[in-house]
């Protein structure tokens, strides 16, 4: 072992304590991962190391490996009302042995994910012109980024998975442990970070943040899908896994939209990930949030033709309620002060006559 010019004679190994041993339980403990994470990730992001969160369980302060940061607008005046901004809550792990994701037959729809944080609502209110009814929508649905295909098309999915430990020469699974060590923080951390940018009430410009929970993994990556008569086994790079958690308050219709998800990535398809997955994405719902800051910002919104199409093109039709619904105040007030001037003429001409 190396030792600096100025280092005492008494900072030294103790007896029994070999360099090898210590280099395996400093690679086992997965700090070298969060360093070369940091590396990877530090041109293009801030990054805050060991972030703190408040466990909502124990209350007991926690913390995850790396919050990561990246703006996805430029600074400019007049700024924006709406600053679209990509958080990564990321937390490392690395074993030699594998990880085994049992995926599933389906890619399901999971409304939490990605979270959106730093808005005065989750959802956007939505009038019309041809029916007395509102809509709500979520964030991602009212601008119609929901279809993009990092969220339909690219991951496979998966709501459970294990790690293998070693039972004398052969592996087994180790139960959920590996599930709960890595979601669990992660899903955590999210949530105590959306709560943490709650805007106050009297806000008039926002920080939205497009928020990722991202395990990343220096393990081999196994995925299972079950069959009939065989199982397919294949190494992956990527999966998206879901978790449903119970709402607080009893709800007989959003208890089946809390399903979050977070991405696990093998360490060496990172820069991958981020450049030819994520970031398309993040650069879109930039530009759908800047082109309707408004409606992000007051969290309502106005679509005509709703009564007859609530259901596609939406984006393209959405304008923000205020302006819309005083421009039409003005217009109808304006055509019924006219009807009845003119109504006042012909009755006062057929008077006359």
């Amino acid at each position: 072992m190396k030792v600096s010019k100025n280092n005492p004679p008494t900072n030294k190994l103790g007896q029994g304590i070999e360099q090898e041993n210590l280099e395996q339980a400093i690679t086992a403990s997965g700090y070298p991962l969060q360093t070369i994470v940091t590396s990877l990730l530090s041109s293009k992001f801030h990054i805050q190391e060991e972030w703190s969160f408040t466990d909502p369980d124990t209350q007991e302060t926690r913390t995850i490996d790396l919050l990561a940061e990246r703006w996805l607008y430029e600074y400019k005046e007049p700024q924006p009302r709406i600053r679209p901004t990509l958080n990564l809550i990321i937390e490392c792990k690395q074993s030699e042995l594998p990880y085994v994701f049992f995926l599933s037959h389906n890619k399901p729809v999971v409304p939490q994910f990605p979270v959106v944080a730093g808005l005065s609502s989750d959802e956007i209110s939505i009038t019309s012109d041809d029916d007395p009814s509102s809509w709500c929508f979520s964030i991602l649905d009212t601008l119609e980024i929901n279809k993009h295909s990092f969220l339909r098309e690219d991951p496979e999915y998966c709501s459970t998975f294990s790690g293998c430990v070693r039972k004398g020469k052969d592996l087994e699974l180790s139960g959920d442990k590996s599930y709960h060590g890595l979601v669990f923080p992660i899903m955590k951390a999210v949530s105590h970070f959306k709560k943490l940018e709650t805007p106050p009430d009297t806000a008039i410009y926002f920080d939205c943040h497009l928020t990722i929970g991202l395990g990343v993994l220096d393990v081999p990556m196994v995925s299972v899908r079950v069959k009939e008569n065989e199982n397919s086994i294949e190494l992956i790079p990527w999966i998206r896994v879901l978790r449903h958690q119970a709402p607080l308050e009893k709800d007989s219709i959003r208890h089946r939209m809390n399903v979050f998800g977070i991405d696990v990535i093998h360490k060496d398809f990172l820069t991958a990930y981020i450049d030819n997955h994520l970031m398309p994405f993040a650069n879109e719902f930039s530009r759908l949030a800047l082109k309707h800051q408004d409606v992000l910002a007051n969290a309502k919104g106005f679509v005509s033709g709703m009564g007859k199409n609530s259901w596609t093109e939406i984006e393209n039709r959405l304008e923000p309620a205020r302006i819309k619904h005083k421009a039409k105040r003005i217009r109808a007030t304006g055509k019924r002060l006219s009807d009845l001037l003119t109504g006042r003429k012909n009755n006062n001409n057929n008077g006359l006559a």
